[in-house]
């Protein structure tokens, strides 16, 4: 796989359409990185590539981020069950073993799923690969007495963390 400079200088299209996913339904941050990439030999560097995404959507518009927080699923939840992830995120939850929920875990999942959307009004965001389902279920239950505003900044933090490890998959890292 070339490196995002090299790739870009390429092809736009292939620059465009082998990292249109690496924020969840939300392929403009990519599209505004692509003539500062090809303006800057440092973003052959993945860490100064994932680095220019992130300010990019730390900077957006608040409307524009909140947009990429309810483009994510929820965790375990109907859109997994019925297989209507995109790969990345399927991915992503099973490798946290949450395609492989019990009945009673599907159940918990959803509960906790609801009471989170219901006190912040968006999805529980977190980058679940290399965690388990133990993890995941403490880490909904420490972050439910958060404030919305520390909740909207963890689900920005879990989101270009997701960016990263989606980075690191594309290249095999």
């Amino acid at each position: 796989m070339e490196l995002p400079l090299n790739l870009a200088q390429q092809s736009a299209e292939a620059f465009l359409k082998t990292f249109e996913n690496l924020y969840e339904h939300t392929p403009w941050f990519v599209e505004k990185s692509l003539p500062l990439v090809l303006a800057d030999k440092k973003y052959n560097s993945l860490e100064k590539f994932h680095e220019l995404l992130s300010n990019i959507m730390l900077n957006a518009d608040s409307d524009l981020q909140d947009n990429l927080i309810v483009a994510h699923p929820t965790l375990a939840g109907k859109k997994a069950q019925n297989n209507e992830l995109t790969d990345f995120s399927t991915n992503e939850q099973k490798s946290a073993g949450l395609s492989d929920c019990s009945d009673s875990e599907i159940e918990l999942f959803e509960e906790l799923n609801r009471e989170y959307f219901a006190k912040f009004d968006f999805p529980f965001i977190m980058a679940v690969k290399e965690k388990n389902k133990s993890d995941i279920i403490s880490q909904f239950k420490e972050r439910k007495d958060n404030s919305k505003n520390q909740e909207r900044s963890n689900a920005l933090d879990e989101i270009n963390k997701i960016a990263w490890l989606r980075i690191k998959e594309i290249y095999g890292i």
